[in-house]
């Protein structure tokens, strides 16, 4: 018996050696990397690690009819040379994302420009320049940001070009100089609020050549709330209400100065402040609505900037826009709460499954003021109307067709027309088609 004994306890030792063994070595050798789907792309995932490739192409073919609203061979012949219609790549990225732990993440993208002429990214004239490019902490309910970054902006400038409704972003974005810019900024975040401010230096597009001068500087804070987010099988029912505020000083850099393209276009810039009114500081505030009722949808901004030239000038300027989006298929945007910013348009039906994918019918004002201007022959008040349909047949790829009408109205008659008449008024009519994709 204790032979019987010995034999099946000998044997039972056996196993459990091979198994500790075994189970010693499945331990010891860590999982292979897995490659998962990821926003269009295969992301590579190694315990807390990830990588990911990531880009996006927009090809933009457009339509541009300029009107001097003054019939005198006086005026400038340049505009009227602006009509004509032209094809584009309006941007193009390549870079990278991922993490090094849950917490320790970066991203870096390059904005490649196949018809640069030149090196200067700050005209958007250089073969390569830089996008987002930041190492970010990322804890349960805060972040800190450290490079190039656009964490503070206001909402329709911290919405991604994929996801914004239009072409181009409006008049105040454009003309106030918002984007991105080299600093660190911090974030306290809940799933339907975000609180952020950031200290900033100049982009690292700019050029450091001259190190015995100092470099523009700025600090700025938005924060956003959400009191209604709820989702459901319908869609989204929203109200977004956010505050943004932005101090900036030249230092030795250029001053500072406002000017509106016309809205969707590339023509010239009609309505300006002069190099006389350049400010060598400004501050700009602004306030941001936005609501989504499922497949319908509205955003608004009001922005208004205070600034002094260095001989001590006073200069006002403002503007807004009204946004509103309906979707012809039902979809809703999404909306990420803890950035107080929206995302794609994920089509519920794609046409891979037999479906029509995403239609949407945009409308939009957009006004921006800068008449009050004290110098200068080009200030005044720039408006404009624009409408658009948007098709996205699969995600991650969308098509959208623009009309746009911007009025540019001067203070000063510059041009020596007959007396009595007024500013030489222009207007540009903009029809714009886009080709976009994203990985």
């Amino acid at each position: 018996m204790k032979n019987v004994l010995s034999k099946v306890a000998l044997a039972a030792l056996a196993v459990g050696g091979v198994t500790g063994v075994n189970s010693a070595a499945h331990a010891q050798t860590p999982p292979p990397p897995t490659i998962q789907p990821m926003n269009g792309a295969p992301e590579i995932r190694d315990g807390e690690q990830r990588f990911k490739v990531r880009g996006r192409l927009q090809y933009d073919v457009y339509s541009n009819e300029w009107d001097a609203g003054v019939d005198s061979p006086l005026v400038s012949p340049s505009v009227d040379a602006e009509d004509g219609s032209r094809s584009y790549v309006r941007r193009a990225f390549l870079g990278v994302q991922g993490r090094f732990s849950d917490n320790w993440r970066y991203k870096v993208d390059f904005v490649l420009n196949p018809g640069a002429s030149g090196d200067d990214a700050t005209t958007g004239d250089a073969a390569v320049a830089v996008d987002d490019a930041y190492l970010e902490y990322a804890g349960d309910f805060f972040s800190v940001v450290i490079g190039e970054n656009n964490v503070t902006a206001p909402l329709e400038d911290r919405t991604s070009s994929l996801d914004i409704p239009f072409l181009e972003r409006s008049s105040i974005i454009n003309a106030y100089g918002y984007g991105r810019a080299a600093g660190v900024a911090g974030l306290v975040t809940g799933a339907n609020w975000m609180a952020a401010i950031g200290v900033y230096g100049d982009s690292l597009n700019n050029s450091d050549s001259n190190f015995a001068n100092s470099e523009q500087t700025s600090i700025s804070g938005r924060f956003t709330w959400a009191p209604i987010f709820e989702t459901s099988p319908d869609g989204v029912t929203l109200l977004h209400l956010g505050v943004s505020a932005r101090q900036r000083y030249n230092g030795d850099d250029a001053l500072f100065r406002y000017r509106p393209r016309p809205l969707n276009g590339r023509g010239s810039r009609w309505v300006e402040s002069s190099s006389g009114s350049a400010t060598q500081d400004d501050l700009s505030y602004g306030f941001e609505v936005a609501g989504q009722w499922n497949a319908f949808g509205f955003t608004g901004e009001y922005i208004t900037l205070e600034g002094e030239t260095p001989a001590g000038v006073q200069v006002e300027s403002d503007g807004y826009y009204v946004d509103l989006t309906w979707s012809l298929t039902g979809e809703a945007r999404s909306y990420r709460g803890n950035q107080g910013s929206f995302g794609p348009v994920v089509p519920h039906n794609p046409v891979t499954e037999g479906g029509w994918g995403h239609w949407g019918l945009i409308a939009r004002y957009d006004f921006i003021d800068l008449s009050d201007i004290d110098a200068g022959t080009a200030r005044g008040e720039q408006t404009a109307y624009a409408f658009g349909v948007n098709w996205v047949p699969i995600d991650h790829v969308r098509f959208m067709l623009n009309y746009a009408s911007t009025e540019m109205d001067r203070v000063v008659n510059t041009f020596p027309v007959a007396p009595g008449i007024s500013a030489p008024d222009a207007e540009a009519d903009v029809i714009s088609l886009r080709t976009q994709f994203d990985f």
